[in-house]
């Protein structure tokens, strides 16, 4: 009889062993990995999952999210909406190029800046939120096309940074396309 009870109650004292509860976790794989834009020994930025969920442990309901965010050495080029809030700029069209003069006269007079800011790329849900379709696409679509600067200890880059997404998987592809040194004309590819 010992041994039935013992049998009984074994699970329920494994499962109270410290460690990671897979029912915690929300249904899509969390996890991020790195992506050099100019020099393949330093990530310059991180493709990420993250995820937001209702407050019910575990989450019954809520979405993951796949976004690119810079690491602490790079900037976006952002410009100014007229509101005084900062956006990236809105698809630097392939084929332009970004002289230093106008970059330098942007930045003077407040029109450009450089900083930090949030690329979601793509969204999909679980649980009650899940509609079995995968990953779908965050509008509206202005990340396509990026300029990034970074400042490295051997000299500051430019950099034209393209953002490529393949449905229905959310698999993100960020490449730096064309790199010049600060100061030099950049061209948009």
């Amino acid at each position: 009889m010992k041994l039935v009870l013992a049998l009984l109650f074994l699970p329920l004292a494994a499962n109270a062993q410290p460690g990671d509860d897979p029912f915690l976790e929300p249904g899509c794989l969390m996890g991020s990995y790195g992506v050099a834009l100019q020099n393949i020994d330093r990530h310059d930025v991180q493709v990420i999952t993250t995820s937001m969920g209702t407050d019910d442990v575990p989450s019954s309901s809520g979405h993951c999210t796949r976004q690119v965010m810079l690491m602490d050495h790079a900037d976006f080029l952002l410009e100014n909406d007229h509101q005084g809030n900062y956006y990236l700029i809105a698809e630097p069209h392939a084929g332009d190029t970004l002289h230093p003069d106008t970059l330098k006269a942007g930045l003077a007079s407040g029109r450009y800046r450089w900083g930090k800011s949030n690329m979601p790329i793509c969204y999909q849900g679980y649980g009650a939120q899940f509609d079995g379709k995968g990953w779908h696409l965050m509008e509206p679509r202005t990340w396509e096309r990026s300029i990034v600067r970074l400042s490295t200890p051997e000299a500051v880059y430019l950099v034209a940074m393209t953002v490529a997404y393949f449905e229905p998987e959310g698999r993100i592809e960020v490449r730096g396309r064309r790199v010049v040194l600060e100061g030099e004309p950049l061209p948009i590819h």
